[in-house]
């Protein structure tokens, strides 16, 4: 293997050569082809090539695993506002509990809630359909 080079270094030299987006796995072997590294070395090293791209603010994730220079796409392009992921899950959970509080009402009133029923002196515990499928029961 050559040492004169990091792997990170070689991953943006061979970017750069390429002029454009690489899927992770041909820059993998791209950065083995220029640190003549073996088979085994590769997929040693593999996983320490993927951190040091997710830390080195010169290189960028693309969608469906390609990774390019940051220098080669606009802030616009490659930024992603997290304030608006998590917005929409925060809105997306809010819809769902006002829909089980909607449902929680409608049952509201009966006086039967189905957790149990009196035969006459015996009691019995109504089980859930999902409960009594996880513990092998059948209603």
């Amino acid at each position: 293997m050559n040492t004169e080079k990091s792997m990170i270094d070689a991953a943006y030299e061979a970017l750069e050569k390429h002029g454009g987006a690489l899927t992770f796995t041909d820059l993998v072997n791209e950065v083995a082809a220029i640190l003549e590294m073996s088979e085994e070395e590769k997929l040693a090293r593999l996983g320490s090539l993927y951190t040091d791209l997710t830390l080195d603010g010169r290189f960028v994730a693309l969608t469906d695993n390609f990774w390019d220079l940051r220098k080669n796409h606009t802030y616009d392009k490659v930024h992603i506002d997290y304030n608006e992921v998590y917005s929409e899950d925060v809105e997306e959970e809010g819809e769902e509990k006002d829909k089980e509080e909607e449902e929680g009402e409608e049952g509201e009133g009966e006086e039967d809630d189905g957790n149990v029923e009196e035969e006459g002196e015996e009691k019995t515990v109504a089980l859930d359909e999902d409960v009594a499928s996880f513990v092998g029961q059948n209603q």
